[in-house]
């Protein structure tokens, strides 16, 4: 397998933490999409210009992060489970991986051009959005060791890359649960590995690239 991706990516990152939770062997390959050349180079590949990309053995490609692991849960047997065989406990993962997707993945980008422009109004009606969402799942994470149970599954795949976004921006650990769940979550093996390559990428100033779907 091949995968094209960027580090400081999100929907990248949450791919990376679900191929190291499935103990995959795969090809890494770094796309920089604000590079003409990287992007000329990406737009042989795949027309699309989406990251992340995991081209597989058979020359069938996926550009959706959540695809991308529903695959690697279906063919890949080792490792961890990422989204339940009970159907309703996987309508609940998929379910808040939709969320953070969908609804704080957006939000943290939008919020952040707020404040980076200073428009104060616009910043806090869009801060107000954000403390929604995260006060509904701290309050999910009062009686779940992980977003959706005992099991580390697809919607910590998609929540844990918003955090590491958000871990300096917000007082993260004034949330009771979130604040529990995020460093419980740093000392995962996979998310460990992403957040070493997502610092290493930093150090080097490869800044260029911050979002999965540029």
């Amino acid at each position: 397998m091949d995968l094209y991706y960027h580090p400081l990516a999100r929907q990248s990152q949450k791919t990376l933490i679900a191929l190291y939770e499935k103990q995959a062997s795969f090809y890494p390959h770094i796309i920089d999409l604000h590079n003409a050349f990287s992007r000329r180079s990406f737009l042989q590949i795949n027309r699309s210009s989406r990251l992340p990309l995991l081209n597989i053995q058979t020359g069938e490609s996926f550009n959706d992060a959540t695809i991308i692991i529903e695959y690697l849960d279906n063919y890949i047997s080792s490792g961890t489970q990422l989204i339940p065989i009970e159907k309703t406990q996987a309508l609940y993962v998929r379910q808040y991986d939709r969320q953070c997707d969908m609804l704080l993945d957006p939000n943290i980008d939008l919020w952040l051009a707020a404040k980076a422009t200073n428009n104060q109004i616009n910043t806090k009606q869009l801060e107000k959005d954000l403390l929604s969402i995260l006060d509904n799942i701290d309050h999910r994470l009062a009686d779940n060791h992980w977003v959706c149970g005992d099991s580390f599954s697809l919607a910590d795949c998609a929540f844990i890359p918003c955090l590491y976004a958000l871990e300096h921006e917000l007082h993260l650990l004034d949330y009771q649960n979130i604040g529990r769940y995020w460093i419980q979550a740093k000392l995962r093996g996979s998310v460990n590995q992403v957040i070493e390559e997502i610092e290493l990428t930093l150090a080097t100033g490869d800044q260029s690239e911050q979002r999965a779907h540029t």
